[in-house]
């Protein structure tokens, strides 16, 4: 037992390893980024989701014909008859 109190004791007057002082803010780092990730991959799957459910309903539900309307009131040779006044 003494030999392994003598290495832990000249373990403990040994000074540490500079590396050991941006540990902290390597690891808060890092869990940063791996939570940017996981936002983002969350998002992707969210938009891939929707688009999904719209291409679907978009497919499945019935469409009605196309039909050219006037927007706002607007006669459909409403330029013409400006041009002409």
């Amino acid at each position: 037992m003494a030999d392994i109190d003598d290495l832990l004791g000249a373990l403990a007057a040994k000074a540490p390893p500079p590396a050991l002082a941006s540990l902290e803010s390597d690891v808060f780092l890092g869990l940063a980024r791996h939570r940017e990730r996981a936002t983002a991959r969350r998002g992707m799957v969210l938009a891939v989701a929707a688009a999904a459910v719209v291409g679907i309903v978009g497919a499945v539900a019935p469409a009605a014909p196309a039909q050219a309307e006037p927007l706002f009131g607007v006669p459909q040779d409403a330029p013409s008859k400006l041009l002409a006044d």
